[in-house]
């Protein structure tokens, strides 16, 4: 029986929420069944997972690995390189592999991870994020299997546009974490934290639309207890700057699984999100939960068990909303929430599941 063979088309493996969806998918991925390649189309950055991706059984193209080059180019380049491929199927994440991949001879697949909208705007401007958000809805109608990255955004495909999009909800191959408080003080110790102090932890980007300058003033007026930011982007630097002592944020890091399980509640305070996989990785150490309230964060908790309290939504644009849901948050029965919360995870976002779902895509396009 003939392999299918499946190309990953990426702009580049840097660590954000696309790449981290695709190294998921390939730690589950059949290779018995699946042949697969990645191509990128632009330079690695500084926080690249790249060497990662090298250790698996794969093929790996870049187009450009020293400078960016034209979109042009890139679709002059990509024909010869996949000429040689030969893909079956084509899965594409981000807008130009969208582009691009509609114009090749091949079945294609598109992962949407955020609805196209706010943080097209708020990451582009208002004129080009507004011809983005075109051009997304545009390519993304023409492939032959879009895909939204939770249940959330495939119900405004459908309650907006009338679009009726098949949705599979983000895994993270994080294992459960069997709670240990001796381990935890181990991690407190060696990251620099406090031991008796609560911690909230924040993963994500910099950026306008993750809102952490809320967080910062926020917690820069409570003293009792910490906050980890993880993470870089446009804002960081300007935050540093204003930071307190009880606001840790040691910029990018490798530690991430170290750092929640040092910590004692996850928080996000962003405008938008497709399905955060840094949630799903606070899930599997069974963190609860402080939340703005969007949608793909109510996804989340509506999976919960109504009799258990184990997060709280919060108005992330009020520093007084989140000062007064942290002292909710602080009386929430953390060893039950763990079980509860590792539970949802274990049912609904692991990689595993993930990927169940995505091979049998490949197979009916097949």
């Amino acid at each position: 029986m003939c392999k299918i063979k499946i190309c990953y088309l990426i702009s580049s493996l840097c660590n954000e929420g696309p790449v981290n969806v695709i190294y998921n998918i390939l730690q589950f991925i059949n290779f018995a069944r699946f042949d697969v390649s990645i191509v990128t189309l632009n330079p690695e950055k500084t926080s690249t997972r790249i060497q990662e991706f090298r250790k698996l059984p794969i093929r790996l193209e870049q187009l450009s690995a020293t400078k960016k080059i034209s979109l042009f180019s890139q679709y002059v380049k990509l024909t010869k390189v996949l000429k040689d491929i030969k893909p079956d199927i084509i899965h594409g994440h981000c807008s130009g592999p969208l582009y691009l991949m509609n114009f090749l001879p091949y079945k294609t697949v598109y992962t949407i991870h955020i609805y196209p909208g706010v943080q097209n705007i708020a990451l582009s401007g208002w004129f080009k994020g507004n011809i983005i958000i075109r051009l997304d809805n545009y390519f993304t109608k023409k492939c032959d299997a879009p895909i939204c990255c939770s249940e959330s955004i495939a119900e405004k495909y459908l309650r907006e546009k009338g679009l009726k999009y098949l949705a599979i909800p983000n895994g993270t191959s994080y294992k459960v974490w069997h709670f240990s408080e001796g381990q935890k003080q181990i991690l407190r110790k060696q990251l620099g934290l406090e031991n008796n102090k609560k911690y909230f932890i924040f993963v994500g980007r910099f950026s306008k639309e993750k809102h952490p300058e809320i967080l910062v003033k926020a917690f820069a007026k409570r003293h009792d207890v910490g906050l980890i930011m993880l993470g870089i982007g446009p804002l960081w630097e300007s935050l540093f700057k204003i930071k307190t002592g009880n606001i840790i944020m040691p910029g990018f890091t490798t530690k991430v699984a170290d750092y929640l399980r040092a910590s004692d509640y996850y928080i996000s305070s962003s405008d938008i999100e497709g399905l955060a996989n840094t949630i799903l990785e606070s899930m599997s150490v069974g963190l609860p939960m402080l939340l703005s309230n969007i949608p793909s964060h109510q996804e989340i908790v509506r999976n919960i068990p109504k009799d258990t309290i184990v997060s709280y939504f919060m108005d992330n644009h009020s520093e007084i909303d989140i000062i007064r849901k942290v002292d909710a948050v602080l009386k929430i029965d953390t060893d039950n929430a763990r079980n509860v919360i590792q539970n949802i995870f274990k049912k609904y976002y692991t990689a595993e599941i993930m990927t169940n779902k995505y091979e049998e895509v490949y197979d009916r396009l097949i």
